[in-house]
């Protein structure tokens, strides 16, 4: 890259480059401290679970198979072992409901990422090394905002919809108001124009690819 997380204005954050605009009231390091501090706090949510919930699935299928050995005399350790994972699927969710619903949930931390805009890899390979940060977020918004019209563009074969969808309802206010598939995809075709006409010098200046 021309332009990486050395490059003043700029951060590195998992493998993705990041421009903070210049009238950002937060430093470069104080923004990519708060990206770090989000994931770390994404990661910790996804693998929180307590111990008493593997007790609860443990006593759970224990209480399947006594129930099942006591009652009915069943004694195939394969039927045996089924309703053993059963009941502690059961035990397992339980001991987390009953867990939750007397000491609630930890609070999770107040972790907001500050703002920041991701540069696209293209633009950073391409642009100057002399180029500002507000460039690059410039340059980056308009990238993104160009490639994601023209993805919603190619991504609706207007004339292949079904019956039921000739008609989609787009609320304003209190008022609904009905478009056909022709408007719904001429606003796409406007929006697509537009944002191309903005991309054109941005493409021109940095040796971009303009898609026909």
């Amino acid at each position: 890259m021309t332009v990486d997380g050395s490059h003043e204005g700029c951060f590195v954050h998992a493998s993705r480059l990041y421009a903070v605009p210049s009238d950002s009231t937060f430093t470069v390091d104080e923004t990519r401290s708060s990206y770090v501090d989000a994931a770390a706090v994404r990661r910790r949510g996804r693998v929180r679970v307590h111990w008493s919930a593997f007790v609860g699935g443990v006593v759970g299928g224990g209480f399947i198979d006594l129930s099942a050995w006591h009652t009915s005399k069943v004694t195939d350790w394969v039927a045996l072992a089924m309703m053993f994972a059963l009941g502690g699927v059961v035990g397992f969710a339980t001991a987390i409901g009953i867990r939750e619903a007397l000491v609630g949930r930890p609070p999770e931390p107040n972790v907001v990422r500050l703002p920041a805009i991701e540069v696209p890899g293209d633009v950073a390979l391409a642009a100057p090394d002399d180029a500002t940060a507000d460039e690059l977020v410039l340059w980056s918004v308009i990238t993104r905002r160009f490639r994601a019209a023209k993805v919603a563009v190619d991504s609706l074969p207007f004339e292949k919809l079904p019956l039921e969808h000739d008609q989609g309802t787009v609320a304003s206010g209190s008022h609904s108001a009905t478009l056909t598939p022709a408007a719904t995809q001429a606003m796409a075709e406007l929006t697509y124009v537009t944002a191309r006409h903005d991309f054109e010098p941005v493409a021109e200046l940095l040796g971009l690819s303009l898609p026909r």
